[in-house]
């Protein structure tokens, strides 16, 4: 948001289309996180760091189902991942 000088979401998204950055289909009311990554520049550079790409990817997996699914997480597996959001969160915010 702060690259585009967009204040919410919406006027993001209608810049991004303004743009022809979205496609047809897209929008940035998703939590398809690769998909609103690619849109910032910097994406191949993360890709290209191993260990905070192999973190993203794990941190990408995630769905709002989880939310619902009566599998519990272990406290090892929630620390975990929250480590990798921590990093991957700080990776972008120095490198994007």
């Amino acid at each position: 948001m702060q690259i585009y000088d967009c204040k919410n979401l919406r006027a993001l998204d209608d810049v991004l289309r303004q743009r022809s950055l979205l496609p047809a289909h897209g929008t940035v009311f998703t939590h398809q996180l690769e998909d609103l990554l690619k849109l910032a520049p910097g994406y191949n550079r993360l890709r290209q760091n191993r260990d905070v790409w192999h973190m993203f990817h794990e941190v990408n997996l995630w769905t709002p189902q989880w939310r619902y699914t009566a599998k519990r997480s272990t406290r090892q597996e929630a620390t975990r991942f929250l480590t990798f959001i921590e990093n991957v969160m700080r990776w972008i915010e120095t490198n994007l």
